[in-house]
Parts: C-alpha cells; sequence; structure tokens
C-alpha cells in the first residue's frame, strides 16, 4: 500500500480515484490539483462529470458504459480546469478496489502540445509534398526491401512510369537495366557507408543523363535526381566542334594551301606574261584540277560544318511504330530514284519501339546509302526486321563486292570509338552513335564478293512493355550464360547465348566468378558457340578488371571458343591481347578441341604476374 501512495500522489501526471457507481471523485493527487486548479478538498466534493465541459456529458456517459469489466481502458477526451479553459487529455484507467468500493483508477496527460506539434508537422508535410510535386527535380524513396513507398510528379515526366504503377514494387523492377550497373553499385554504397552519394548516370530506356544524389535513412532510401541531358549533350556537341575546328585547321594547313598555291603560281605566270600561247590549253587543264580539289576539300570541311545529325539527339524519345519508319525509307529511296531496288523484310506485322524515332531514321538511311555505294545497279539492297531476344535487330544486306577484314576490323575499332569512327565516315558514325544511345550495338557480317550486312541492335526496354510497346515480342529467351560445373575434370564450362551488352555481360562474368570461387576451380572452358552480335563495350572491363578477378580467384587457364559472329570474334581477339593478368588464353573454332587443349593443361599455383 505504501508503494501505491508514492506512485499514486507523487506521479508527474494528474491522477484521481472514482467510484464506478456515483462516478464521485474518492482521491487525487498532487498532480490533478496543479493542473486542474481545484484543491484536495474541492475535488473530494466533485464527479467526475465536472471535469468535463457540458457538451461532452453525452460522450463521457456513453464511454463510461461497461466499467465494471477490470480490462484497461484508455481514449482522448476533453477536460475543463477550474477557470473553465478547456484543454485535451488522454485518459487510461483501470478497476481497483478503494476502500471497500468498487473504483476505477484515472491516469490524465494533456495532449495539446503534442496536438499542436503534430497539426504543425501536418502542415510542414503538406507544404513539403507541394515542394516535391511542384519541383522539376525527380524524386522517390525506397524502404529497406527496396519497395518504392514515395514518387513524385517529376519521376513521373522524366522517367515515364506514373506513380500508381511504381507504388510498392521492387526498385530493380522499375529500373531493371540499371541493375549491376554505377547506378547500383554507388545505392549500395550509400546504405552500407550510411553517407550521401552523388553521382551521374545515363538512364537509355529514356535516353537521358541525370546527376543522382542518394540519401541513407535508418528505415530506407532517399534518391533525388535532375535532368541534365542537355547540358551534356551542348558539352559534347562543344568537344566536337573543337575536334571539329582541329580537324579544319589540319585540312588548311595540309589540303588547302597545296591547290591554292598553285592556283596563284598559275595566275602569276599569265599575269607576268609568262605563258606561251599554245601553253594556255596546258595551264587551263591545270587551273581545273586544281579547282576541283580545292572544291573537294571545300566539300569535306562543310560536311563537317553542317552535320544535322547532333541536333537529332535533344529529340524527345516516343513510341512509334518501327515497321512503318522501314516502310517510309524505303519510299523515300524510291522517290530519290536510285538504281538499287529496297527490299523490306520482316514487316508484314506492326511493332511499336520506344526510342529516338529521328535518330533511328538517320542511322538506317546512312545504312542503306553505304549499301548503295558498293552495290551493282538494279541489284537488291535488303532491309530487314526482327526481335529476337527481347531485342530489335534492324539489318542492311546488300550484294556487292564485300568488305575486306583489314576494314572489318577498323570497322570494329570505329564503332568502340569515336575517333576512328569519323575516319570512317560521317555515316558509320552517326550509325554507331545512336545504337550507343539505345543501349545497342552495331556490327557488320562480310565475305568478299559476297556483299556484306550490318545489323543494329536496339534493347526493348522496360519501359516500352510498361508504355505496352513492341506488340509482336517474337523470340523471348534472354541473353545470358549457363555456367555448369565439370565435377570429374575439375573445371568450369560457360555457355553465352543470345545478344549481350556491356551491363549484361558483367553480370555473366560474376556469376562465373561466383562459380570458380565455390568449385575451386583453376581452368574455364568458356563457349561463345551461341553468342550472337558484338559486345564489344565490354572489351576493356573483361581484359582490364574481370580477368585480375579470376587471377585472384585462382584462375590459370581459360580456352575461349570463338562466336560465329565476326564482330565477336574480333571482341575475343581483343580481350586476349589486352589480358591485364597472368592466365594463359587461347581461342579455338571448336568446343571439343577447346576441351582436349584445357584438360591437358598443368595444374599450376597462383603465381604473381
Amino acid at each position: 500500500m505504501r508503494d501505491f501512495k508514492v506512485l499514486f500522489y507523487d506521479a508527474p501526471s494528474p491522477m484521481w480515484v472514482f467510484d464506478i457507481n456515483n462516478l464521485n471523485i474518492l482521491d487525487v493527487n498532487k498532480a490533478a490539483t496543479r493542473v486542474y486548479g481545484y484543491t484536495y478538498k474541492e475535488f473530494l466534493g466533485m464527479t467526475i462529470a465536472q471535469l468535463r465541459p457540458r457538451e461532452d456529458l453525452e460522450m463521457m456517459f456513453s464511454a463510461l458504459s461497461g466499467l465494471n469489466s477490470h480490462r484497461l481502458k484508455a481514449g482522448e477526451f476533453r477536460h475543463t480546469d477550474k477557470n473553465g479553459t478547456v484543454f485535451s487529455v488522454e485518459i487510461i484507467s483501470y478497476s481497483v478496489e478503494f476502500k471497500g468500493r468498487p473504483a476505477r483508477v484515472v491516469v490524465a496527460q494533456n495532449i495539446d502540445d503534442r496536438r499542436a506539434i503534430a497539426g504543425q508537422l501536418e502542415i510542414t508535410q503538406a507544404k513539403l509534398n507541394k515542394i516535391l510535386e511542384t519541383t522539376g527535380v525527380g524524386f522517390f524513396q525506397v524502404d529497406v526491401n527496396h519497395r518504392i513507398i514515395y514518387w513524385n510528379y517529376a519521376a513521373e515526366v522524366m522517367i515515364g512510369y506514373q506513380r500508381e504503377y511504381v507504388i510498392g514494387k521492387d526498385l530493380w523492377e522499375i529500373f531493371a537495366e540499371a541493375r549491376h550497373t554505377d547506378f547500383d553499385t554507388k545505392l549500395e554504397e550509400a546504405i552500407a557507408q550510411n553517407t550521401k552519394v552523388e553521382f551521374t548516370y545515363y538512364f537509355w530506356p529514356v535516353q537521358k543523363w541525370l546527376n543522382i544524389s542518394a540519401y541513407p535513412l535508418a528505415d530506407g532510401l532517399i534518391v533525388h535526381f535532375r535532368d541534365i541531358t542537355e547540358s551534356k549533350l551542348y558539352e559534347e556537341r562543344l568537344l566536337e566542334k573543337i575536334e571539329q575546328m582541329q580537324e579544319i585547321s589540319y585540312f588548311n594547313s595540309h589540303y588547302i594551301r597545296k591547290p591554292v598555291a598553285s592556283l596563284l603560281g598559275l595566275a602569276s605566270l599569265i599575269i607576268n606574261g609568262n605563258v606561251a600561247d599554245n601553253e594556255y590549253r596546258e595551264v587551263a587543264g591545270h587551273i581545273e584540277a586544281c579547282s576541283v580539289e580545292l572544291d573537294e576539300v571545300l566539300h569535306k570541311i562543310n560536311n563537317k560544318v553542317n552535320d544535322e545529325f547532333a541536333n537529332s539527339l535533344f529529340e524527345q524519345v516516343e513510341t512509334f511504330s518501327i515497321t512503318q519508319l522501314l516502310k517510309k525509307i524505303a519510299k523515300d529511296f524510291k522517290r530519290a530514284g536510285i538504281n538499287q531496288h529496297i527490299v523490306v523484310k520482316g514487316c508484314s506485322k506492326s511493332i511499336d519501339f520506344f526510342g529516338n524515332r529521328q535518330g533511328l531514321e538517320i542511322a538506317v538511311k546512312c545504312l542503306i546509302d553505304n549499301a548503295v555505294k558498293f552495290s551493282e545497279p538494279t541489284s537488291n539492297i535488303e532491309l530487314c526486321l526482327e526481335i529476337i531476344g527481347g531485342n530489335v535487330i534492324l539489318s542492311v544486306r546488300d550484294f556487292g563486292v564485300g568488305i575486306n577484314r583489314q576494314l572489318v576490323n577498323t570497322i570494329f575499332v570505329g564503332f568502340t570509338k569515336k575517333s576512328v569512327a569519323r575516319k570512317l565516315g560521317r555515316g558509320l558514325a552517326k550509325v554507331a552513335e545512336v545504337a550507343h544511345r539505345h543501349n545497342g550495338a552495331v556490327w557488320v557480317e562480310s565475305q568478299p564478293a559476297k556483299g556484306a550486312i550490318f545489323s543494329m541492335r536496339l534493347p526493348v526496354s522496360s519501359i516500352a512493355g510498361h508504355k505496352k510497346c513492341h506488340s509482336d515480342k517474337g523470340d523471348q529467351s534472354l541473353p545470358g550464360v549457363e555456367v555448369t560445373y565439370n565435377s570429374e575434370l575439375n573445371y568450369i564450362v560457360t555457355d553465352w547465348n543470345g545478344f549481350h551488352s556491356g551491363h549484361s555481360v558483367k553480370t555473366g562474368c560474376f556469376k562465373i566468378l561466383n562459380a570458380v570461387i565455390t568449385h575451386g576451380c583453376t581452368k574455364i572452358l568458356n563457349d561463345n558457340t551461341h553468342l550472337l552480335g558484338t559486345w564489344d563495350t565490354a572489351v576493356e572491363w573483361v581484359a582490364k578488371t574481370y580477368f585480375p578477378m579470376l587471377q585472384e580467384a585462382g584462375v590459370t587457364h581459360v580456352a575461349w571458343v570463338y562466336s560465329k559472329s565476326t564482330f565477336s570474334r574480333l571482341a575475343t581477339d581483343m580481350t586476349i591481347e589486352s589480358v591485364a593478368a597472368n592466365v594463359v588464353t587461347k581461342p579455338f573454332e571448336d568446343a571439343e578441341e577447346a576441351k582436349q587443349w584445357l584438360i591437358t593443361q598443368p595444374i599450376r599455383q597462383y603465381q604473381e604476374a
């Protein structure tokens, strides 16, 4: 009983005991007299109804029903003090026996301050929501399970997903194309190190450069991002213009000076009367030759200055019928009066695509222009459309003289490096740029005297699927790598299939590395037989970053089976030539030959390169 008195009378919150039959107050503590303004004696002459505003009495009597139970009761009500001031309280009561009478003990807590703070928080939250919904900065929040719990209007505009679609979904379902990229790495870094990270990222499905900041929270992550595409493209164009001016300066010093000097010399001969009558025809011929040479140089300079392609990159990505686009292009060439016949294949069904329509039109026309140059008059040029493994494949095939191996090698390097691409001509440089903007690739297959096939792969993004593009999805088998362990001979076997980007190559490589570590293998049979197209964008990473990882994991030998694709073979050769690790790597034409070589190689311990 002594403990109860201490807890009751000295409690910081107002407390009282009341009779459940007549509601008379039987006892109160010091805090109640201080908060409500009544003396102890005044309290004992009151009922609990006198602590309520008159308009709340009906609600009070309703709440008192069932007080004979012994359960704990809680709720929020309004009370008045001796001066008539009304304030809100949170009530907790429980049943007791007080001096032989059934009663309840009540604890009252003033919650006006808490409600005021909550109201201010609601106002602040409303203001914050208004700011977030009107700002041009994209903003989203995820919980600890990577579920999206907030997605503002600017994010809808920039990324293309409506709020109703993304809320509750896994982050990597929405940003599927960003999995295992710098975007993924940076977000994980923010969480692991509990620190803000800021980085620039190109999100290819919408072809936008984003400046991204990520802030870790106790219960998730906040990410905001700004669209910096225009400034990024302006910067690229500025750098290209600088390079362009350097090239023009080179033309001026190496190509323009010669014909101009010749013309000045010939003019001087004529002015000074040093040309005989019978020599005028010969001099005129020299003047014509110099003029033609000068005209060709000026034409090249004009092409460099008046390149309309860069402007097309500012065009917004959109949903359009790629089928209708190819048919339009074929009609445009027919109207232009070319001698060759453009045959369109694979366009019997309508296929929608989400991308840069103007850029793709320019790229396809460049490929056809190239085919026309190397085709016989009246011959066919095939413009083909296929859907393979979630990729749109556009191909232009001619039946001309073909391309020799040296030029094919140059084209391969050109599609990887802009500086080399421009030396191949404006057309192929544009094609490579469009493909890369779409996270795609370009490659060529050719045999002398049998023509050439230039192909462009354009992956279909998850946003395209959300927008219900791609009505005919064709073969939907996903690209990847099957990794198995040969327990009898203790080596890893990989079987790559489909088209691959730099992203998918990295994903597959880490899968292989995990198998190597799990089984403790030192040898890999890397089979590219079923790999399609090119993976040139991953060459440097595989050679300089991945192979050192394999060496660190204990790998000593890799038998590499070539793909049938010319560009894939070139990527393999370039990788092997550039490997920065002490791993013996040898290419083969077939898997059986590679296997026989691999199993005859001695098992050696890791050695520092």
